[in-house]
């Protein structure tokens, strides 16, 4: 019975797309016999997923593909992912060791008109410490005070000593105070505004959205298009066929099968290994993960490098680590496969085990998430699964009401381990899944430290914990996400931590 509006969503969303093909070639300046006139029709991206939200305080990081055209981090990131002075914020100084001071860009303005100034800098900065649905509450708990002293300084006190927070701003998304307090979440998500080299240009629900470019915009990087129009298609096949159809420009995450055939039908394809990584993570609150036995059982059970040659053909990196946060970086200490030893601890018990996925988000979740219920019931478990769309699972994970197994990935929006740790390893963090006062004693301590290699190996022993000896995380592998390009479309940049610049984009 699910299958159903899965495919009247495809077929509405085959009909839209190629709606669009037809008005982007209506749009397109004629170039007669030369060719050379460039073609000034919006950049046509097609996604894999409609976007949960576009308001970046409550929204999953999943989403900032559509929401980053328009808005921006505080704090740029150059190739290396270190902090940059480029952006809004110029500068960060710790003048003391619970004292950060931050200074902003001056003129720049919303393309709505509200300055975008210390003030509008210190309100985001207070929304994504207070918000209840905040996705990135738990990393700005250690905010004591934030205040705006003038319209080019920003004063941030921490309750304790913590290094990151410059990293911890490029991923903090400058929202307009006043629009934002009288549109609320939903109404922002419906028309977001920012100070990027977009602006929204409309929507039709459940079909597209779309962004033109800000002819007014304050940065260097003015977009070299029109604009984009956002798509989507659940399904992998449409994703090939639409990008060889030409009804599209670029056709993001293709599974394996699509990106071989694309390839041997002469299209470009982009590969590339990224830093998300796709991880079980065992509710050690709940029956039947409150018993640590069960939980290694279940560790044990899962075979991640079986997954990666039998699912992806090899196009995904197995990987045992969760805070190994660089692409290439191995864990000190991980845990290898033991299927007859699961069996053994799970005994003749039978307990049951609901595994919640979220159905479309990621490349082969579903049969991700089969193979790991597989290889538990292998082991003795009874397995049911639950896929539900991702924005639900993002609440339920939030309010505490998913037992057994949620499958998702990590993304390290910053290139910190901190970033997964007050993300998933803290009492009070996003999944709250790993309940121990040592973790939240070490993740303390660990920020405290005067800079990340300091911090490293409290970083290795919190890993060792959650992963090897609580068996609370059992990571699976990094994803190697691959897009295809229409002949001529050039300038798509596709960053480590899962961005995508589209400013240089042409066609």
């Amino acid at each position: 019975m699910m299958k159903h509006p899965r495919r009247s969503l495809s077929l509405l969303t085959t009909v839209a797309v190629a709606a669009l093909g037809l008005a982007a070639c209506g749009g397109t300046t004629d170039s007669g016999a030369s060719g050379n006139t460039p073609n000034t029709a919006p950049i046509r991206a097609l996604l894999a997923a409609q976007p949960a939200t576009l308001d970046p305080i409550v929204g999953a990081r999943s989403a900032q593909i559509v929401w980053a055209t328009m808005l921006e981090p505080l704090i740029n990131t150059d190739s290396s992912l270190k902090p940059v002075d480029t952006g809004i914020v110029t500068s960060w100084t710790r003048t003391d060791p619970t004292t950060w001071t931050f200074k902003v860009r001056d003129g720049v303005s919303f393309s709505n008109g509200e300055k975008a100034d210390a003030a509008a800098v210190a309100n985001t900065l207070t929304l994504t410490r207070d918000a209840p649905s905040s996705q990135l509450k738990s990393y700005f708990a250690n905010v004591a005070s934030i205040e705006a002293p003038d319209a080019t300084t920003v004063v941030m006190k921490t309750k304790t000593p913590q290094y990151n927070y410059p990293d911890l701003l490029t991923t903090v998304y400058l929202v307009p105070p006043a629009y934002y307090k009288e549109k609320g979440s939903e109404g922002f998500a419906a028309a977001p505004i920012g100070t990027g080299p977009y602006v929204w240009d409309g929507a039709h629900a459940g079909r597209d959205m779309s962004v033109k470019k800000n002819d007014n915009y304050w940065g260097p990087n003015k977009a070299q298009n029109s604009g984009i129009t956002f798509t989507w298609a659940n399904e992998a096949s449409q994703r090939l066929a639409l990008i060889q159809s030409k009804s599209v420009d670029v056709s993001f995450d293709l599974p394996p099968a699509q990106t071989s055939e694309a390839k041997k039908a002469g299209i470009t394809v982009v590969s590339t290994e990224t830093a998300m990584k796709i991880i079980a993570f065992l509710d050690s609150t709940k029956a039947p993960f409150d018993d640590p036995k069960l939980r290694e059982a279940a560790a044990l059970a899962i075979d991640r490098d079986a997954i990666v040659k039998g699912i992806f053909d090899g196009q995904a990196v197995a990987d045992s680590g969760l805070l190994n946060i660089n692409p290439g970086s191995k864990p000190a200490s991980s845990v290898t496969a033991d299927p007859a030893k699961a069996k053994e601890l799970v005994g003749s018990a039978a307990p049951a085990v609901q595994i919640t996925y979220p159905a479309n988000q990621y490349t082969n979740i579903a049969e991700v998430s089969q193979a790991v219920g597989g290889a538990l019931e292998k082991a003795g478990f009874k397995v049911s699964y639950v896929p539900i769309d991702y924005g639900t699972l993002v609440k339920r994970v939030v309010g505490r009401q998913v037992p057994g197994i949620a499958i998702f990935a990590g993304v390290p929006n910053v290139a910190s381990p901190d970033y997964f740790v007050s993300g998933f390893m803290r009492t009070k963090s996003i999944t709250g899944n790993c309940a121990d006062p040592q973790i939240d004693d070490l993740a303390t301590k660990a920020l405290e430290q005067n800079d990340a290699a300091a911090a490293a190996p409290i970083y290795e022993q919190l890993n060792t914990i959650g992963v090897v000896d609580k068996h609370c995380y059992v990571p699976l592998y990094r994803q190697i996400f691959n897009y295809a390009t229409g002949a001529g479309v050039k300038g798509v940049v596709f960053g480590p931590l899962n961005t995508v610049d589209f400013t240089k984009t042409t066609h």
